[in-house]
């Protein structure tokens, strides 16, 4: 294979484009994950157990009911871009017009930081009565009585709701205790512009075996003097903790056994740091994937410097912004598949549903959901996820074949991208981050395992510093035994 990073004069020039490109982006583009030794410093809060939680937010009463009977609501979201957080504004403000007396207040919050800042307002007794969690948090917050029932938003809904979003939390004691805000599924995406120039290496479509992508991807690095055939985003423990349980989940392994004890040290497990390893080796992967940042590994695939990617829809802005020459679903491709790994009977992807949930500590839980059946409404609803409509897809069926949603111009440009996250939706494969079965979703400590950097370390530990894959398993082992064993029924 060539070697990388011997550029010509005009190679020099276009590289020095592209980083003014990358700065330029970055102030119109939110990053949605922190950075890498942020997120560890954020990781040592987040592992705190479930139970220390319930100790702490015994002794934390909510005081939002102002003395003169005056409500105050306010709401943590993920959603950065400042479009979206318009559209809440505008929702805000014509539901407080409505309902005298009545003030919300929106916060965004970085992906990376929710949990650490959820810790600290739990620690202060100064929580939230709206926010948004990863699907996997709704088990490990009801498990703790810490939630209300959001029955009446839901049946708002009806059967426009769709039904893949609303079964997630139904619990057993038969209430809804969390609503999705809007979703979306990650995506292979590539360049068919670079795949072009290595013809015998097919695309992402034609991929059925990890083995297969090794040689297509290190194919399409060997023909692009620029560009290698993948890039990840590394710097941020929640992309690496992404694509370790997507790809062990694509290989037919999983993070918790039967009895919902956490399983690391299985032979799925070895073929998954076994794959990653050989991805670097061969040349596949780009070696600088450790220090890429999500909007990094966009900006990437937009500048030519990686053929593909693994994505969300709000990447879109990226592409566009950066590189406006690149045809959509001609230039830029998505492909309804993933490789599977060599004990694996079939691919998942990642499904994004965050939810919204009310916290019944707070004095005005039942203003707070009757302000989500007001965001809900079709015209409030309407503005929220025309903010980003390629990242934020609907969880009313009927929205699709909306009129007014149709006409979006990033609907009419992408409409492929968004049809093909709703096959994934449709096809069952896409799970929530870190559930690979959906039995994990009952589990209330799977958020700790994610928060611990355990499985970061791990692949770090053997991907960039060489350590034995077994010697490496052990370890990451051991230490998921001792943070939950404590918390398991058994």
């Amino acid at each position: 294979m060539r070697e990388k990073g011997r550029r010509t004069t005009r190679a020099t020039a276009r590289a020095s484009t592209r980083a003014i490109k990358r700065a330029r982006a970055r102030e119109r583009t939110p990053a949605p994950s922190p950075a890498r030794t942020r997120a560890r410093t954020a990781a040592a809060a987040v592992a705190a157990s479930t139970l220390a939680l319930a100790l702490v937010l015994a002794g934390c009463g909510g005081d939002s009911t102002a003395a003169d009977g005056r409500v105050e609501i306010t709401v943590w979201h993920t959603e950065s871009t400042p479009t979206t957080v318009a559209a809440l504004d505008e929702i805000i403000a014509d539901y407080e017009a409505a309902n005298p007396g009545v003030t919300v207040n929106q916060e965004s919050v970085g992906w990376g930081d929710l949990q650490v800042k959820f810790q600290a307002a739990l620690a202060a007794g100064d929580l939230p009565e709206i926010t948004q969690v990863e699907p996997m948090f709704v088990r490990t917050l009801y498990s703790q009585d810490l939630l209300v029932p959001l029955d009446d938003v839901v049946d708002s809904l009806g059967d426009d709701y769709l039904p893949q979003l609303r079964d997630m939390f139904a619990l057993p004691d038969g209430h809804d205790y969390g609503v999705v805000h809007a979703w979306g599924t990650d995506s292979v995406v590539y360049r068919a512009d670079l795949y072009a120039n290595a013809p015998g290496a097919g695309t992402p479509e034609d991929l059925k075996t990890w083995d297969d992508s090794v040689e297509q991807w290190k194919a399409v690095s060997e023909a692009n003097d620029d560009a290698y055939g993948l890039m990840l985003a590394g710097d941020a423990a929640h992309n690496v903790n992404e694509e370790v349980y997507l790809w062990l989940g694509s290989n037919g392994g999983h993070l918790f056994d039967e009895n919902g004890h956490v399983t690391i040290d299985t032979p799925q497990m070895r073929e998954v740091l076994e794959y990653w390893v050989e991805l670097r080796d061969s040349g596949a992967l780009s070696p600088a994937w450790s220090s890429q940042t999500y909007a990094d590994s966009l900006s990437s695939l937009a500048l030519g410097e990686a053929a593909t990617i693994f994505s969300f829809g709000r990447a879109t802005y990226t592409f566009e912004d950066q590189a406006p020459e690149l045809v959509p679903g001609e230039d830029i491709k998505v492909a309804p598949n993933r490789p599977v790994g060599p004990s694996g009977d079939d691919w998942i992807t990642q499904l994004d549903a965050e939810p919204w949930v009310v916290f019944k500590d707070s004095p005005d839980a039942e203003a707070a959901a009757d302000f989500l059946e007001f965001f809900f409404e079709r015209q409030n609803y309407l503005r929220w996820i025309g903010s980003v409509p390629t990242q934020l897809l609907p969880v009313r069926a009927s929205t699709f074949d909306d009129a007014d949603y149709r006409a979006l111009p990033e609907v009419r440009t992408w409409e492929f991208w968004i049809d093909q996250q709703r096959q994934m939706l449709e096809s069952g494969q896409a799970y929530p981050l870190m559930v690979t079965q959906w039995s994990d979703l009952e589990l209330p400590y799977v958020s700790d395992l994610y928060g611990s950097e355990i499985l970061v370390d791990m692949v770090m530990d053997v991907v960039e510093n060489g350590k034995d894959i077994d010697e490496a398993m052990d370890d990451a082992q051991a230490r998921a035994d001792e943070l939950l064993s404590p918390l398991y029924d058994d």
